[in-house]
């Protein structure tokens, strides 16, 4: 297998696509690496959304610090009709998403 790397705008992702070299809970999974600029502004968010999708809520997404996500895809999210890449590329734009509306959020007080 391969490693897949996507990097879209200030997002850098790399998976080790070689799901049989891991497995958690008799399961194979893709390990992952996320990494872009603070991440604590949008995991409540991210989480939130994660949380309430059928196929995202079997991702295992722990923070590593404040620029990096280390998430864990069990290849069981493929019965959900998505491949291993769509799934990585719906998150990738999820981010994108969530850090715009961000970004453009004015806070009043």
């Amino acid at each position: 297998m391969s490693t897949l790397i996507r990097d879209e705008d200030d997002i850098h992702v790399e998976c080790d696509m070689d799901y049989s070299k891991y497995v958690i809970g008799g399961v194979n999974y893709v390990p992952c690496i996320v990494r872009t600029n603070d991440i604590s502004s949008i995991m409540s968010i991210l989480m939130s959304y994660v949380s309430g999708d059928h196929a995202l809520n079997q991702l295992m997404i722990r923070v590593v610090n404040n620029n990096e996500l280390s998430i864990d895809m069990p290849i069981t999210i493929m019965d959900s009709g998505k491949s291993l890449g769509e799934v990585i590329n719906e998150l990738i734009y999820l981010i994108i998403g969530i850090k715009h509306c961000l970004s453009h959020v004015e806070v009043k007080h």
